[in-house]
C-alpha cells in the first residue's frame, strides 16, 4: 500500500494502473486507496482505476459516489462512465441528482452508453425519482409508456426491464469493454508495444513543447492537466497561449496589424460542422469519458444537452449574478470594459495577477476567451 500511495501522491496514475493489471496484490492496494484518509489519494486512485481496465472494480468504485469531497465523486463518476456496466445503472441514476455539475455530467454520459435514447442530462428530477424508486404505483404498461416518453429506445427498454427483474444484480460483462479498448495502448500486445513510443518519450515530448512557453505562464498550468496532455493537445495549448501572450516584437506592432493577421488565420481554417464545434466545446474529461466514437453517434440535441450539463452553458441570469456577487467585476469593468470583465472574472485571481494589464488590454475577446479556458481550474 505504501508504494501505491506514494505513486498516487506523485500523480503516477498510469503506473499504478499498470501494476494493478499485472499483480493482484497491487490491485488490492489500489482498491484500498479508494478509502484512503487523503482525498487526493482517493481521487487519483479512482483515476488509476480507469488505467487498470478492469470492470470488476466498479463494485468498489460506486461506493466513492457518496464521498463528501466533490473531486472524489467526479473521479468515481468518470470511472463508472468509462466502464458502462449495467450493474451500475442504479448508482448512475442517483448520480444524476448530485449537487455537482461534473458528477451529473459523467453519470449522464455513462447512462447514454448503457441505455441509449434519452438525453439523460435533461430528464427532470421528478422523473429520475420515479426510476430510482422503481416506478411506485405504476403498472407495467404505464412503465413502458413512461420509458418511451423519455425517448428510451425499444431495445434499451427491453434491456432495462430485464435488468430490473434481476434487481440489477448482474455479472460484470468484460467482453464489450475489451472489444472497445483492444486498439488502445492499455491493452496492446507486447509486439505492438515494442513499436509504440514509450510513455516516457511521450512525456518528454510534451515537456519539450511546453518549454516554448514563458516560465511564469507555464508555472500556472495545473500539474494534473499537464499529466493528461498528449503531444497534439500540448501543441494546441501552446498555440493558444502564444496567441494570448504577445512577444516583445509583437508588442511593437500596431494593434490593427495584429488583428488583421489573426483574421486571416481564422479564414484559412476548414469549416467545421455544428456537431464538431459542440464536441470541441465539451470539457476534456467529458470527451475522454464518453469516447470519440460515442460522441460521433450523438445527435446535435444530445450534444447540446451534454454540453449544458457539463457547466459550459451559462444563462444571462447567471452572468448577472456573477456581476452582483464578484467584487472584482466592478474593478475589472472599469479597467477593461464589461465584456472583458465577464471573461476575466472566470480566471482565478492569483493567475490573473501574473498577466500584465497592458497585455490584457491588447487582447481581443476571442483571444481572451482562449486564455481563460486554458487557465480554467480542472
Amino acid at each position: 500500500m505504501a508504494k501505491t500511495r506514494k505513486l498516487l501522491l506523485e500523480y503516477e496514475t498510469e503506473e499504478v494502473g499498470r501494476l494493478a493489471r499485472e499483480d493482484p496484490r497491487e490491485k488490492k492496494a489500489l482498491v484500498k486507496a479508494f478509502g484512503d484518509s487523503s482525498d487526493v489519494v482517493r481521487e487519483r486512485a479512482l483515476i488509476a482505476s480507469v488505467e487498470t481496465a478492469d470492470p470488476t472494480l466498479v463494485t468498489n468504485i460506486t461506493k466513492a459516489l457518496s464521498d463528501n469531497v466533490p473531486d472524489v465523486r467526479i473521479a468515481a463518476a468518470q470511472a463508472l462512465a468509462f466502464y458502462h456496466q449495467p450493474v451500475t445503472v442504479p448508482d448512475l441514476l442517483k448520480g444524476l441528482k448530485d449537487e455537482n455539475t461534473w458528477v451529473r455530467s459523467h453519470c449522464a454520459a455513462g447512462l447514454s452508453k448503457i441505455l441509449n435514447g434519452p438525453i439523460w442530462a435533461r430528464i427532470p428530477g421528478e422523473d429520475i425519482d420515479k426510476i430510482i424508486d422503481d416506478f411506485p404505483d405504476m403498472t407495467e404498461d404505464e412503465v413502458d409508456s413512461f420509458l418511451a416518453s423519455i425517448k428510451m429506445k425499444p431495445g434499451a427498454i427491453n434491456r432495462f426491464k430485464t435488468w430490473r427483474e434481476k434487481k440489477f444484480k448482474l455479472e460484470i460483462d468484460e467482453s464489450e469493454l475489451i472489444a472497445e479498448l483492444e486498439s488502445k495502448p492499455i491493452l496492446l500486445s507486447e509486439e505492438t508495444l515494442a513499436s509504440t513510443p514509450s510513455a516516457k518519450s511521450t512525456k518528454d515530448e510534451v515537456e519539450a513543447i511546453l518549454a516554448e512557453l514563458p516560465d511564469e505562464l507555464r508555472e500556472t498550468l495545473p500539474p494534473e492537466d499537464i499529466k493528461r496532455l498528449t503531444p497534439d493537445s500540448a501543441r494546441e495549448l501552446v498555440r493558444q497561449l502564444k496567441v494570448s501572450v504577445p512577444t516583445a516584437e509583437k508588442k511593437k506592432k500596431k494593434k490593427k496589424a495584429v488583428k488583421v493577421k489573426k483574421v486571416k488565420r481564422v479564414r484559412k481554417k476548414k469549416k467545421k460542422t455544428e456537431k464538431d464545434e459542440l464536441i470541441e466545446r465539451l470539457p476534456v474529461e467529458v470527451r475522454e469519458s464518453v469516447g470519440e466514437a460515442a460522441l460521433a453517434d450523438l445527435t446535435t440535441d444530445e450534444l447540446e444537452a451534454l454540453l449544458a450539463s457539463s457547466g459550459e452553458a451559462e444563462t444571462e441570469a447567471e452572468v448577472s449574478e456573477v456581476e452582483d456577487t464578484d467584487p472584482r467585476m466592478k474593478e475589472l469593468s472599469e479597467k477593461y470594459g464589461p465584456e472583458k470583465a465577464e471573461i476575466l472574472a472566470t480566471i482565478p485571481e492569483p493567475m490573473l495577477q501574473d498577466i500584465p494589464e497592458d497585455q490584457i488590454k491588447e487582447m481581443d475577446l476571442e483571444t481572451l476567451k482562449g486564455l481563460a479556458q486554458a487557465l480554467e481550474p480542472r
